[in-house]
């Protein structure tokens, strides 16, 4: 049964024993002109008042009921009737404040979120591997659909015009110059020097790098001295300089790393400390960054370049995002599954996971309560009077109509109590 059956059945039933109490009004006013006998009948006195303050009280609800939501009468209304379209603007305002008072309240957010324990609930349920996998799946979408926007033509072109904004905004040089200074103030390039040396020592031991120098070796040898290598073993001597050559390497990487002023460390420090200057100071070095700048942002060779690695990669990511099953949901769901279980286990990320969606929920309540309270006061005023009475009628009218029906049941029962007492005093 729909509102509006409801609302007309419970209307029918009030009106009903407002009815009813009006005819036994009327029959007990009547009965003793056109039955004498009963006119002392106290019985008759007992039902009689009672209708009458049946009716009395029916009636008066009636009133109270139908003043919220019509004017009495239509064309020249009572005053304080038609009560919801009336003030509508104060129920918006009213209403508005009620939801941003007590249900986004900072105060009433933090108990809401100290009380519900969300860590335990997210955990519990991310814990269960068709809630991870249909989360991954949601995931997977929502990421797709993210890269679908972004591959948009507009979108692609707006991206591009605000990176090179960004680029021209940008001062290369001093970022550059800022980045060598921290790096050089605790000596972190002689750090990267040492990985530098521990890489070529490695490499050169390699026995690959060693077959690749004495290659080299020989070709140099038939190529520069020709003459020579017809005479000599060439092969071998070869494979004793690639020797000789990586034992040489080695010892001058080795005595580099272990001897902090080397006079290759002292000429790196002065190396880059000149680079740095001119960086700072010089107008050519600014030049050639502004240069680099520019050839960034205009060189049609690397924006093709980055179009094509982009086009590929977004339509790798993409693949992998819509395969259904695939090993990107599977590895999303294995996540999210693992930090259900990490939720479960680990207290201190429970509480952390909860203090943080406290803070979280704190800072965006009041914005969110501004939003929703404008919203509602706004889409409140913007309904028509008459509509919106209609509504709050439609949604509880139904239950105001008990008010009637109670009115006439409770008017009756004092109007008998009433002529007890009324009969009680007259003894």
């Amino acid at each position: 049964m729909d509102k509006h059956a409801q609302l007309t059945r419970a209307k029918r039933l009030a009106l009903g024993c407002l009815i009813i109490a009006a005819s036994v009004f009327v029959l007990t006013t009547l009965a003793p002109r056109f039955f004498p006998s009963l006119s002392g009948a106290w019985w008759l006195g007992l039902t009689k008042m009672a209708s009458e303050a049946a009716l009395v009280g029916g009636l008066a609800d009636w009133f109270a009921v139908t003043a919220l939501f019509k004017p009495i009468p239509r064309r020249y209304p009572i005053p304080h009737t038609n009560i919801v379209a009336t003030n509508k603007s104060v129920i918006a305002e009213n209403l508005s404040l009620f939801v941003k008072e007590k249900f986004f309240h900072p105060d009433a957010i933090e108990k809401l979120i100290a009380s519900s324990n969300p860590a335990k609930g997210a955990g519990r349920w991310l814990s269960i591997d068709a809630n991870s996998a249909r989360l991954s799946r949601f995931t997977c979408d929502a990421l797709a659909g993210l890269l679908r926007v972004l591959d948009d033509k507009p979108v692609k072109e707006f991206i591009s015009r605000t990176a090179e904004k960004g680029i021209h905004q940008l001062d290369l040089r001093q970022l550059m110059s800022t980045s060598l200074n921290a790096v050089t103030r605790e000596r972190q390039h002689q750090v990267v020097l040492d990985r530098i040396l521990g890489k070529l020592a490695h490499l050169l031991a390699q026995p690959d790098t060693q077959v690749y120098i004495a290659d080299t070796l020989v070709v140099w040898l038939k190529t520069e001295y020709s003459r020579i290598e017809k005479l000599l073993p060439s092969s071998w001597l070869s494979e004793q300089g690639a020797l000789i050559a990586v034992k040489a390497v080695s010892s001058i990487l080795e005595d580099i790393y272990n001897d902090e002023e080397h006079p290759i460390r002292h000429a790196f420090d002065e190396q880059v400390h000149e680079f740095l200057y001119e960086l700072q100071h010089s107008p050519l070095m600014e030049n050639k960054v502004n240069g680099y700048k520019d050839k960034i942002i205009n060189d049609p060779a690397l924006k093709n370049y980055i179009h094509q690695s982009w086009a590929k990669l977004s339509n790798w990511l993409l693949a992998s995002l819509e395969e259904k099953q695939g090993k990107a949901e599977a590895k999303v769901a294995k996540l999210f599954k693992e930090l259900g279980t990490n939720l479960n286990s680990d207290g201190e990320l429970a509480l952390a996971f909860n203090k943080h969606i406290g803070e979280a929920a704190k800072y965006m309540a009041p914005e969110l309560a501004d939003f929703l309270t404008r919203h509602i006061k706004d889409t409140i005023n913007s309904w028509d009077e008459r509509e919106m009475a209609q509504q709050v009628e439609l949604n509880i009218g139904r239950d105001l109509q008990k008010v009637r029906i109670n009115g006439t049941i409770v008017g009756g029962l004092i109007g008998a109590i009433l002529f007890g007492i009324e009969t009680l005093m007259a003894f």
